[in-house]
């Protein structure tokens, strides 16, 4: 039995809105998360934010076994997701990956969702491409417009950690 007292639940609401409730390493993103201690608990023997992540339970055993995710890249994806999350939406973040995963190919976008994508085609992170002859229903357009990932958003996403191009 361990005398460990629970993570306060603020804290960790917290830790799981910091990382969009999936796991903190970039290439996972899985839904199902743990809050884990970067440095362990047997060591610091507090919980503090800035020593919790959200990780999966796959990368949580990863980052115990052996160390395959040690502490130095646990902090530095921290560090990323709050600049990641203070700068672009959930879903962003997500279409931004998304993009990557397809190689180069473009995926297809409704026109009248493009202003959900703002800030990462400001950025140049994507392309958009609109559709030349569209056609018109009722006034709105019902052809599909195109997303791309540009290189600028490939250097952005590498630099988040170990993402796989």
């Amino acid at each position: 039995m361990s005398d460990r007292p629970p993570i306060p639940a603020e804290l960790r609401r917290r830790v799981l809105v910091e990382a969009g409730h999936r796991c903190a390493i970039p290439t996972c993103r899985y839904i199902d998360v743990d809050v884990h201690h970067i440095v362990p608990w047997e060591t610091c023997e507090k919980h503090e934010y800035t020593n919790l992540i959200a990780l999966c339970p796959n990368c949580h055993r990863r980052a115990h076994k052996s160390n395959e995710i040690d502490r130095k890249s646990l902090f530095h994806y921290k560090a990323n997701l709050r600049f990641t999350h203070d700068r672009f939406s959930q879903l962003e973040v997500d279409m931004l990956f998304e993009c990557a995963k397809a190689n180069g190919e473009k995926l297809m976008w409704a026109p009248f969702n493009k202003l959900l994508l703002k800030r990462l085609i400001e950025s140049d992170y994507v392309q958009y491409t609109t559709t030349p002859h569209a056609v018109m229903i009722d006034g709105m357009r019902s052809s599909p417009d195109y997303i791309s990932i540009t290189q600028k958003g490939i250097d952005y996403i590498s630099s988040l950690g170990e993402v796989e191009l």
